[in-house]
C-alpha cells in the first residue's frame, strides 16, 4: 500500500476514530439523501462498477451492492475496513491510498466520495484521481461540508483550539464545489445538499456524554413531542430540495461527468 502523503490527515487520527467504535452498529447508518442522489444520477446499477474512495464503514456501498452493482470500497484504516467487513461481503475492500489507487485507467462507471475532499489542503490530485479511474462518460459524487453553516463556526473555533479530532479541514461554498470539480475536468450536472440526522447538536451531546459513560440512542426519543419532531424533519427535507437547499444545508454535493 502506499504510504499517504504529506497532505492527508495522519492515518492514526482515523485508526482512532473507527477503533473507538467496536461494532458497527455504533456507527449511523447508510445515508438515504446520499443513496437517492446516486439513484438519481445512475438509476439502475446492476452490473456497474462504483468505488468508494475514503469509504469508511462504506454502508451506502453496501446497499449499492444489495441493489446488484459491482462494488470497491478504498480506505486507508485497516480499522474503518474492519467495521465495513461486518456489514457483508459483498462489497471489495481494498486498503490504498485515496491519491494512487491500485485500479487501472477507466475502470469504474461511478466514484464517489462524502467527507474526504476537506481533509486535503491541495484538492487537485484527489480529483485527478477520480478522473483517471473513471470511464469516459462516467460519474463522481463529491460530498463536503457547506460553508454557509454553523459547523463551519463550531469547526474552527475547534481547530484554533487544536481540539478538532482531524487536526485541519476545510469547507467549500456550492459554487466553490462546483467550480472545483470543473476546473478538475469534469462537467458539473448539478448541485445538490442535504442536513444530517439526527441533527449537528444532538450528535455532539452524543458523543461528548459518551465520553463520560453516558449512552444515548442514536436517535432522539422525544415521547409525546415525536410528532412535532417529524413533522419538523419533513418540512427541513422540502426545504433542502428546493433552489436554497445547498446554501443552507451542513453538506453540499456535485454530480459531474468525465466527458473523455
Amino acid at each position: 500500500m502506499t504510504e499517504p502523503r504529506p497532505d492527508h490527515p495522519p492515518r492514526g487520527v482515523w485508526d482512532r476514530y473507527w477503533g473507538d467504535k467496536a461494532h458497527v452498529a455504533d456507527v449511523y447508518p447508510a445515508v438515504s439523501d446520499l443513496l437517492a442522489e446516486i439513484a438519481r444520477a445512475l438509476p439502475d446499477v446492476r452490473g456497474r462498477r462504483i468505488l468508494e474512495v475514503g469509504a469508511g464503514t462504506g454502508r451506502e456501498g453496501h446497499e449499492l451492492a444489495r441493489r446488484g452493482a459491482n462494488v470497491w470500497a478504498l480506505d486507508f484504516s485497516p480499522e474503518a475496513l474492519r467495521l465495513s467487513r461486518q456489514i457483508s461481503d459483498h462489497v471489495r475492500l481494498v486498503r490504498g491510498d485515496a491519491l494512487a489507487t491500485p485500479f487501472p485507467d477507466a475502470s469504474f462507471d461511478l466514484v464517489y466520495h462524502q467527507g474526504l475532499l476537506e481533509h486535503f489542503r491541495d484538492p487537485w490530485p484527489l480529483l485527478r484521481e477520480n478522473h483517471r479511474v473513471l470511464k469516459p462518460g462516467g460519474l463522481v459524487l463529491v460530498d463536503v461540508p457547506q460553508k454557509y453553516h454553523v459547523y463551519t463556526l463550531m469547526k474552527h473555533a475547534l481547530i484554533a483550539l487544536n481540539q478538532w479530532f482531524a487536526g485541519w479541514e476545510t469547507q467549500f461554498s456550492p459554487g466553490e464545489i462546483r467550480a472545483l470539480v470543473e476546473r478538475a475536468g469534469f462537467r458539473c450536472e448539478r448541485v445538490y445538499g442535504y442536513g444530517m440526522r439526527p441533527g449537528l447538536l444532538y450528535r455532539v451531546a452524543r458523543e461528548a456524554l459518551q465520553r463520560w459513560g453516558v449512552r444515548l440512542p442514536r436517535y432522539p426519543r422525544l415521547g409525546p413531542l415525536d410528532g412535532w419532531y417529524r413533522r419538523w424533519h419533513a418540512a427541513l427535507r422540502r426545504l433542502e430540495r428546493s433552489a436554497v437547499g445547498p446554501y443552507i444545508t451542513l453538506t453540499v454535493g456535485v454530480v459531474a461527468r468525465r466527458e473523455r
